[in-house]
């Protein structure tokens, strides 16, 4: 009896083995001579919003397997490109927004799009190479409302998880906000709160800390936020017609997220985990969103490796298969 339960676990594992080498290799390696492409649609409802301008920004490079590895210029951003879900990814793109725009940094591409609301990268005389890209979009003014556009990531080439390829002419619906343009003279208020996340690590804290009010991004205001203000500060009388965000020059040890609540920023700074002598390596990403629905951007979704979540699962299984037969061989 014992010796049949083995020999059904070692073909049970032997099973869940080959599975597993098979979803693991299933999209192959990405083909790094095929040079990808980027088509963006940028739409209010059936109105094409033509004549906007996108730029794209390469914040990390992509090897053969997908694994992502942040480029040198972005290296200041103390970027977490390990895996997260859509609003952390969303939150990352925003507060990125701000900073790519504050020290003008250059993308690898930019151009308006047609009539028709589409616009395809590489434009004329430009290539792309594999990686993880930041979208941004400047305001854009039509029929007498303006339009705004949510900056996101978008992984080139995207991973078909359902077809198992890895896909290289990549389409994405470009999200925003909208409102009426503004009458000549109006105003606008702006705020904007610290928000410490560092449970058990307040004495680490700065005496204060510095915000930058952008002005289409540039800087407009400086102020200092600390204890004494409840580290909140408000402009009013603003430019209605302009476009305000806000940067934190960098606070040594911790990592930083900027979102906006209305008309609030919230700064969010998260203590670093204290470094370990384990050199980082590059993250591979886990779940791409599938080009059928190109208004997710292609992203990790999870902390782990696609295939290794599957592998995780069927692993699990397998052990409580082992565990219920070996309750039953002892009863």
């Amino acid at each position: 009896m014992r010796l049949t339960r083995r020999k059904r676990t070692l073909a049970l594992l032997a099973a869940v083995l080959c599975l597993l080498t098979s979803v693991a290799q299933a999209a192959g390696s990405i083909d790094l001579s095929r040079k990808p492409t980027l088509t963006l649609t940028y739409r209010d409802g059936k109105t094409a919003l033509s004549g906007a301008k996108f730029s794209i920004y390469r914040v990390a490079d992509a090897d053969e397997t997908g694994e992502l590895t942040v480029r040198s210029e972005f290296d200041e951003f103390d970027l977490d490109i390990r895996g997260k879900n859509d609003r952390r990814w969303r939150e990352m793109a925003q507060t990125l927004e701000s900073y790519v725009l504050r020290r003008e940094l250059t993308p690898a591409d930019s151009g308006k799009n047609d009539k028709t609301g589409m616009l395809t990268f590489p434009t004329q005389g430009k290539m792309l190479a594999a990686g993880l890209y930041l979208v941004i979009g400047e305001r854009h003014t039509q029929g007498g409302n303006d339009y705004d556009a949510e900056p996101f990531f978008v992984l080139l080439p995207t991973q078909d998880l359902e077809n198992n390829e890895w896909v290289y002419d990549v389409s994405a619906n470009v999200k925003f906000g909208k409102t009426p343009v503004p009458d000549d003279g109006d105003t606008v208020t702006r705020k904007v709160l610290k928000v410490w996340d560092d449970d058990g690590a307040e004495d680490s804290r700065p005496q204060e800390i510095t915000v930058e009010l952008l002005r289409n991004g540039k800087v407009y205001d400086t102020v200092k936020l600390s204890e004494r203000n409840n580290w909140r500060y408000t402009w009013l009388d603003l430019d209605a017609d302009a476009r305000w965000s806000v940067t934190e020059k960098t606070v040594s040890g911790y990592t930083v997220s900027i979102t906006r609540e209305g008309i609030t920023f919230v700064v969010t700074n998260t203590k670093k985990p204290d470094r370990t002598d384990t050199p980082d390596t590059p993250v591979k990403p886990s779940n791409p969103s599938k080009p059928s629905s190109p208004a997710k951007p292609t992203l990790p979704q999870t902390g782990a490796v696609w295939w290794h979540v599957e592998a995780l699962a069927l692993s699990g299984l397998v052990f409580l298969i082992l565990g219920a037969l070996d309750r039953k061989t002892e009863a």
